[in-house]
């Protein structure tokens, strides 16, 4: 698994759309094709993933849920709603992460009134709340994020998946996924 990584899921635009923006604004990623609506952008430059999936979502009036896997047992979640921040969380607070006051604890509700799956609110409820204890699927922040995703409609093969790892040849898995279909913009 890796030790972190992140990536962005919209929900709406098309690939070919996210590419231009993308590729005009000179942000190099790679863009998944679309798996029910939504695809994943694997972004290069973490240090501004947050201004990048707050100005997707304003471009494309869509949801952006940018998330982000810290040391394999932190998974950290930004959601951005027409360019806003709308909700945020953060599984386990953690010494080295700089956070504004308290983690948040995101808000299921929210979260799933942005992707309409109000109807697996409980469930995304339980993925957020569910302790992370040594030995368990949610010890590792890429389970919580698949689980996450699959409750979400959204696809699958984010989880675990981020720019880094595609760089060097290991690439998303997971159902939806085609390699073929995977475009870099820079």
């Amino acid at each position: 698994m890796a030790r972190f990584y992140a990536n962005i899921c919209l929900q709406g635009p098309t690939p070919p759309d996210v590419v231009a923006y993308l590729k005009e604004i000179g942000a190099v990623a790679y863009v998944s094709s679309a798996f029910r609506g939504a695809l994943v952008v694997f972004h290069e430059n973490l240090s501004q993933q947050e201004e990048l999936a707050a100005n997707l979502s304003a471009k494309f009036s869509c949801p952006a849920l940018l998330v982000m896997a810290y040391g394999e047992n932190v998974l950290l979640y930004h959601l951005y709603s027409n360019g806003e921040k709308t909700d945020a969380y953060v599984s386990s607070p953690h010494d080295d992460l700089e956070l504004d006051g308290d983690a948040p604890p995101g808000d299921a509700a929210i979260l799933c009134a942005a992707f309409e799956a109000e109807r697996f609110e409980r469930r995304v409820e339980t993925i957020l709340r569910k302790e992370g204890k040594p030995g368990h699927p949610y010890a590792y922040a890429a389970n919580r994020h698949g689980e996450l995703a699959q409750a979400l409609g959204l696809p699958p093969f984010a989880a675990n998946a981020g720019f880094d790892a595609i760089e060097i040849g290991e690439t998303p898995m997971g159902r939806g996924f085609d390699l073929s279909e995977m475009v870099k913009t820079g």
